[in-house]
């Protein structure tokens, strides 16, 4: 049995090949067909250069009989002759002579033209006359014409040749406009399997039984089960969902049919759905096979907007769309995959059961997925000895895959522009800086003044983040400015995954937070600018504790804004926040209560700690940047867990809304 499924797969390949490679042009590859508008442009423009040339090949020419040529030459005007044979006898004479226009002093030359009967008395005249006659070829205007023609052609082929050029590589060409562009890749060219997919299992084991089913449809059949005639495929950018579909193509070894969402959509009305009608008639017609539709929310949106009226060249693509899904029961083998990382505007008729009926997840990678992916992109790089990975993935909490990838190329970047024959570990860690908090940028010039405020800024936060116990543990302290920091910055990086947040851990964010602030008024006596960031961060964690999370006495366990629509989707479009003004004072009251006791709370920490902030403020001054390891030995502070030092691996700290436990939070200055 194994053998047959063989034999059959490599026949349907090589059917596959054949209908390539016959006079059918594949999906992506328009036939050629003549441009009509090219060759009556060619045409005009040969008509116009013939009547042209005739046209000065006849100007100004006066024709002559023979008895009046043999006068004007007795009289001396003839001063050229050249003759061209028409028969034996008769030839024409052309030439140029004088004549005295009308009121005209000086005399003027004209052309003539004359035929005449060669004889040996005309031969003797012209020879009394002095006037030699030359001959030439009978189809002079032949060569004239091609003269004249020849650069205008040239123009035409040039401008013919890149008209036809773009119009076939954009695919558009006078009868292609509703030709499907999606791309076929053949079982062959596709090497990405499983193995390359890396933190993804849960993924990767829901998809297996697609790849089961297009290996052998038989078995499936037999027993009476469908197999889902769809799956989507969501998740945040660089999570690898493309690569899942490429991954689900190389395991089955089926053909595969790539297409772009935005690629349906023209500015004709109609276009779009006739590009899914041929996409899919092509598709049956090699089925077993994949489709994979990327970015299907560029064609997928909801129908239901309120905003504007409708989009009537997206919505027909999009009805012509989910025909052809749910007519799949009459054609088997067809299975659908798309993409998207915003799942929640897509329609709903569009991930009903029957059509896109299996939504599968893929989510940022945990510790021991990113250090899997991490191992897979190394193979490509050399590394040294001392590369830990295990300290990379810990320290790289809520990267994706493409951030991962972008990691470990960004290492080899630095260890090469070093001469380098190896990227070492500290190649790594200053790529992963430098992937999540940007680079240094020693260029700027930044007065002495504003150094030192910067200097007990970050000291600020660093110190009150040592005392708060439930505080995101600091990584490293720069006074130099990197990325988004104008100034400084204060990086913290959590020891280990985390999931939820409780009330203890964002009362201690929060503090961390105003620590710079609260040093600038203990220092300097005096506030500055450069605690904007902290201040907005701080509102925007203490609001969601107050009006999402429940974390208020005063105002319970009831979440205020509850709106969940986003505003260009045109859903309750008119709706305003669900709570009265009263409301909204004592929710602004709350937040302004929880910003102020933890300011007062950092303050009490700072005045306590004046010495150590001094002392790390002065150092900061001259090292301008630290590790924990560096300010736990200045401060003399003893490391609870000797065998996990505190240098910034495991979960990242929240974002700015307290929401979400993905991105890093650096406290800046700006």
């Amino acid at each position: 049995m194994p053998k047959e499924k063989e034999k059959k797969t490599e026949e349907k390949t090589e059917d596959v090949k054949k209908t390539s490679d016959s006079g059918t042009p594949p999906l992506n590859q328009p036939g050629k067909r003549p441009q009509i508008a090219v060759v009556v442009w060619l045409l005009i423009f040969v008509g116009m250069g013939i009547l042209f040339v005739f046209t000065q090949t006849r100007k100004e020419i006066t024709v002559w009989t023979q008895s009046k040529f043999e006068s004007e030459l007795r009289e001396g005007n003839v001063q050229t002759v050249e003759s061209t044979p028409l028969t034996e006898k008769v030839q024409l004479l052309e030439g140029k002579y004088k004549y005295t226009p009308e009121g005209g002093e000086e005399p003027a030359t004209r052309n003539y033209q004359v035929k005449v009967e060669l004889t040996d008395r005309l031969d003797q005249l012209l020879s009394d006359c002095k006037v030699e006659r030359a001959t030439k070829p009978k189809s002079q205007w032949i060569g004239i014409l091609i003269t004249t023609l020849l650069p205008i052609l040239i123009i035409i082929g040039v401008l013919y040749f890149l008209f036809s050029r773009q119009m076939k590589i954009a695919g558009r060409g006078a009868m292609q406009f509703g030709k499907s562009r999606a791309r076929m890749l053949l079982p062959d060219t596709q090497k990405i399997t499983f193995n390359d997919v890396a933190g993804a299992e849960e993924a990767k084991e829901e998809t297996r039984e697609l790849v089961d089913y297009l290996k052998d449809p038989l078995k499936f059949k037999m027993l009476g089960a469908k197999i889902p005639k769809g799956a989507l495929l969501m998740g945040p950018p660089g999570t690898g969902k493309t690569l899942l579909a490429k991954a689900i193509s190389g395991e089955a070894k089926v053909p595969f049919f790539t297409i772009s969402g935005s690629d349906f959509v023209e500015m004709f009305v109609g276009v779009g759905a006739s590009r899914v009608r041929d996409m899919f008639e092509q598709a049956k017609q090699h089925a077993p096979c994949l489709i994979f539709i990327d970015e299907i929310d560029a064609v997928g949106r909801s129908r239901f907007s309120g905003i504007g009226g409708g989009h009537d060249e997206r919505e027909q693509t999009l009805n012509a769309l989910l025909v052809e899904m749910d007519g799949m029961e009459t054609q088997e083998g067809v299975i659908i995959l798309a993409a998207t990382n915003r799942p929640d505007v897509l329609d709903p008729a569009l991930t009903r059961p029957g059509r896109l009926d299996r939504q599968i997840m893929l989510d940022l990678p945990d510790i021991k997925g990113r250090k899997e992916i991490l191992e897979v992109h190394a193979k490509n790089i050399k590394l040294s000895d001392d590369v830990d990975l295990d300290i990379i993935s810990r320290g790289t909490p809520g990267f994706s895959g493409a951030d991962l990838a972008n990691l470990i190329n960004e290492a080899a970047l630095l260890a090469a522009r070093q001469d380098k024959k190896e990227a070492e570990m500290v190649d790594l860690e200053e790529a992963r800086d430098k992937v999540r908090w940007g680079r240094e940028r020693k260029s700027r010039k930044i007065s002495e003044e504003e150094r030192r405020i910067t200097a007990y800024h970050e000291a600020g936060h660093t110190l009150v983040a040592l005392r708060c116990p439930k505080a995101t543990p600091v990584h490293k302290v720069t006074i130099i400015p990197r990325g988004m920091a104008y100034l400084g910055a204060t990086m913290s990086l959590p020891q280990e995954d985390r999931y939820i947040r409780s009330m203890t851990d964002f009362l201690d964010e929060i503090a961390v937070l105003m620590g710079g602030r609260c040093a600038e008024e203990l220092v300097f006596k005096e506030i500055t600018s450069g605690a904007s960031s902290d201040i907005q961060q701080a509102t925007t964690v203490a609001r969601g504790m107050v009006c999402s999370f429940g974390m208020s006495s005063r105002m319970g366990t009831v979440q205020y804004g509850s709106r969940g629509e986003h505003i260009y989707l045109g859903r309750d479009i008119t709706k305003t926040d669900d709570y009265s003004e009263e409301t909204g004072r004592e929710i602004d009251l709350e937040i302004k209560r929880i910003i102020d006791e933890a300011h007062s709370r950092a303050a009490a920490i700072l005045k306590k700690e004046k010495a150590n902030l001094e002392t790390l403020a002065d150092t900061l001054l001259k090292k301008e940047v630290m590790d924990i390891k560096e300010i736990k030995k200045l401060l003399n502070i003893e490391d609870p867990d000797p065998e996990r030092p505190n240098d910034g691996q495991g979960k990242q700290n929240l974002e700015d809304t307290p929401k979400t436990a993905k991105k890093p939070r650096a406290s800046t200055c700006k």
